[in-house]
């Protein structure tokens, strides 16, 4: 079909070229709409007891307490399996998730195999709006501290050797993530127009067959 036998084709199959150009304008509409979403990430550091051998809480790592951070996070997100991503940095917007939360211990082992190499729980969480993000994370930031306090207390963990959580950073940081505008027009309209031309070229193949069926 060259360039002019489609334009002729689009002022006989006007009505596809109107719904077409319907659909594109409601949906550029929609996505001038989103306003985007907010997002903070926040690590919980997970201290061992401060002893005479090891003073340093931060400076302290053990198994035991890689161990505990993951057994809080089951307790608190619920025996679902965690998806595995090939980098500990991805977080849920980049994996297209608009509205939620997720607590994980890092993991850089990567999809096929697993390593954990710091006692921190990542706590990522998503919404449409600020006061939903801060709500959450005090929430779960509690339930956090709720279960640790469960679990020592289950096991007898004597008040000196408990093990203590802090976060870092102590100043939340909550990030406007947003898409382009012009982009999210264009790739709109590339879209539009190339399903439309489709359907086009589509209903006009669809025609030369009918008529020649019809006479066998």
């Amino acid at each position: 079909m060259t360039l002019r036998q489609f334009f002729s084709a689009c002022l006989r199959r006007w009505p596809i070229v109107l719904v077409g150009v319907l659909c594109t304008g409601l949906a550029a509409f929609a996505g001038l709409g989103d306003k985007g979403v907010y997002y903070t990430r926040t690590q919980i550091v997970f201290l061992a007891p401060i002893s005479t051998a090891y003073p340093n809480a931060l400076a302290t790592r053990s198994e035991d307490i890689i161990d505990a951070a993951g057994a809080v996070a089951k307790s608190v997100t619920g025996p679902d399996p965690v998806t595995k991503y090939a980098s500990p940095d991805v977080t849920l917007v980049g994996t297209g998730i608009r509205d939620g939360w997720s607590l994980v211990v890092p993991d850089t082992g990567g999809q096929w195999a697993t390593n954990f190499p710091s006692q921190i729980l990542n706590l990522d969480i998503v919404a449409p709006d600020r006061a939903t993000v801060l709500q959450r994370q005090t929430t779960i930031l509690r339930r956090v501290q709720e279960n640790l306090d469960k679990l020592q207390s289950t096991r007898h963990v004597t008040p000196i050797n408990e093990i203590t959580i802090t976060t870092a950073p102590r100043s939340t940081v909550i990030y406007h993530v947003g898409g382009s505008k012009p982009r999210m027009l264009g790739m709109t309209a590339a879209l539009g127009i190339g399903l439309t031309a489709a359907v086009i070229v589509l209903a006009e193949r669809f025609g030369r067959r009918r008529p020649t069926r019809s006479r066998r």
